[in-house]
């Protein structure tokens, strides 16, 4: 499965007019800017993020806590969804 997301990925970003991507997993939600694979830097089933900024949901009532990355690896096989910023409405 986690072969299929990255490629999706990569394959999406190739046509989206942005290279900044939303990605969720379980409560979790990171936006930043994906790393360019035409220079082959990129690693089989990883996603490479740049300036990340990673949104923990813990429960309904609190507030999402925020960390905030230079660069960020993440796994292709836990993503459950994404999206491109020029996708997105306010």
């Amino acid at each position: 499965m986690s072969e299929k997301m990255y490629e999706a990925i990569y394959k999406v970003a190739k046509t989206s007019e942005s290279d900044s991507i939303v990605l969720w997993m379980d409560k979790v939600e990171i936006k930043g800017t994906l790393l360019d694979c035409e220079d082959n830097k990129c690693i089989k089933d990883i996603i490479t993020l740049q300036d990340a900024i990673v949104k923990c949901m813990k429960h309904h009532d609190e507030e999402a806590k925020e960390r905030h990355f230079k660069w960020l690896n993440i796994s292709a096989c836990h993503i459950k969804a994404f999206t491109f910023k020029c996708c997105m409405e306010d």
